[in-house]
């Protein structure tokens, strides 16, 4: 047996079974990607580059970055720039990101309305609007927003936030609209859009978010809003993004309690001792909301009577969205959607 993928019985030449080759090509693959994904951050970051400025950025040297910018270019995504001022020697050729090879086009549901933030190739934001909507009509809503502006632009992915248990692209339940129960909606928008999807649920991406801001980084992460949609609470533990087998962890509003009062101390300072006591977070992340701010009585209720190695740090913040965005931004990295659908069908 191997890990991750099924072996088969039936052995290669040199010992391994298929089962072994499809793994060990997965992680080839996936180390591919990683560099490809790290050349086209580079660049993002720093404008044009040289390659020897890529190869300090980038694993592997500089052959596997002259293959990354080959491939690159083949695709559209990267363009030849000026050339370098010479130091001496022969002149080096610059690299820049071609900012329309492809559009994100990030749709995040916030009570009744749509947050729309639409991103160039170089993730620099081209629109940045908030829309409202009828929750009886969600869907064919949602398309329309998304018609206008796959009509307009080159969109080649489409990544959406909601507010719901989210199990593999299914509305497994949505308290506020129950008429989506069960929905596929991934597949629909696959289907009706032929392009990269992602949705995902707002808390779980605010965790896969708040784990790369460069002031936290950290691997043990629990987040809580205390919101009008009720209670919002999310975890990473060891690096890994707690789901469930359905995707229900985290839907502590559904913990019974006679005092379940959101804007007093004693509820959210139980529901936030019972996360440190079963997940041991490094770090507690609080977001504003205009129903629940005490958060640091909130926080020295929770951890009252513990040991001191086994309290986490915490800080609030009020850059939600952002989080959700940068959350969105790594699963679309995570999937390798830098690529468009019909490239990465190609290879």
């Amino acid at each position: 047996m191997t890990w991750g993928v099924i072996s088969f019985v039936t052995p290669t030449e040199n010992g391994f079974t298929w089962g072994d080759m499809l793994f060990e090509n997965e992680m080839l693959n996936n180390i591919r990607s990683k560099n490809l994904s790290d050349v086209l951050q580079t660049l993002r970051t720093n404008g044009e580059c040289t390659l020897a400025r890529l190869t300090e950025n980038v694993d592997g040297g500089l052959t596997t970055v002259k293959k990354c910018i080959a491939q690159a270019i083949e695709y559209g995504m990267v363009l030849e720039g000026e050339t370098a001022q010479s130091t001496g020697g022969r002149k080096a050729k610059q690299y820049l990101i071609n900012e329309q090879y492809q559009y994100f086009l990030f749709i995040i549901v916030d009570n009744n309305d749509f947050l729309i933030r639409l991103y160039d190739f170089a993730l620099n934001c081209v629109e940045n609007k908030r829309v409202s909507f009828d929750m009886n009509t969600f869907f064919p809503s949602l398309c329309r927003k998304i018609d206008a502006y796959v009509g307009k632009y080159k969109v080649g992915t489409i990544a959406v936030s909601l507010p719901c248990v989210i199990n593999n692209g299914v509305i497994v339940d949505w308290f506020y609209n129950p008429t989506m129960k069960d929905f596929k909606i991934e597949k629909a928008l696959r289907e009706r859009y032929d392009m990269n999807i992602v949705v995902k649920n707002d808390m779980k991406l605010t965790a896969l978010g708040i784990s790369r801001r460069s002031d936290i980084r950290s691997k043990n992460v629990v987040v809580m809003q205390f919101g009008h949609n009720g209670i919002g609470m999310a975890s990473l533990v060891n690096g890994h993004l707690l789901e469930g087998c359905n995707g229900f962890a985290g839907e502590v509003g559904y913990i019974t309690d006679f005092s379940k009062n959101i804007a007093s101390i004693s509820y959210p300072a139980k529901l936030l001792r019972n996360a440190i006591v079963f997940l041991n977070p490094e770090t507690v992340v609080f977001y504003k909301s205009q129903r629940q701010n005490s958060f640091d009585r909130i926080y020295q209720a929770a951890i009252k009577g513990l040991p001191s190695y086994a309290l986490p740090k915490y800080c609030v913040r009020d850059d939600y969205i952002d989080d959700i965005v940068v959350g969105l931004a790594y699963l679309i990295n995570k999937n390798s959607y830098y690529k468009r659908k019909e490239d990465a069908e190609n290879e």
